[in-house]
């Protein structure tokens, strides 16, 4: 696994996040670090990076629901 493209990924997603959403990007990953979305895609990186990004989004904020997290 190549870290410099998983970590520009991650950048994206959380940019899409905060866009979404209208957050702070340090917002979106306190949220996602909080509620287990980081550990989801880091597990989870080699399939969802093949995703769009809203597919990528909507999976990474319904993980983070499961783990208590409210919608962003």
């Amino acid at each position: 696994m190549n870290a410099r493209k998983e970590s520009d990924y991650f950048i994206m997603i959380l940019n899409t996040i905060a866009k979404r959403y209208g957050i702070a990007i340090y917002e979106a990953y306190e949220y996602i670090q909080k509620y287990q979305g980081i550990k989801f895609l880091q597990e989870f990186y080699d399939v969802e990076h093949t995703l769009n990004t809203d597919d990528v989004v909507d999976d990474v904020l319904a993980i983070c629901n499961e783990n208590g997290g409210p919608w962003v």
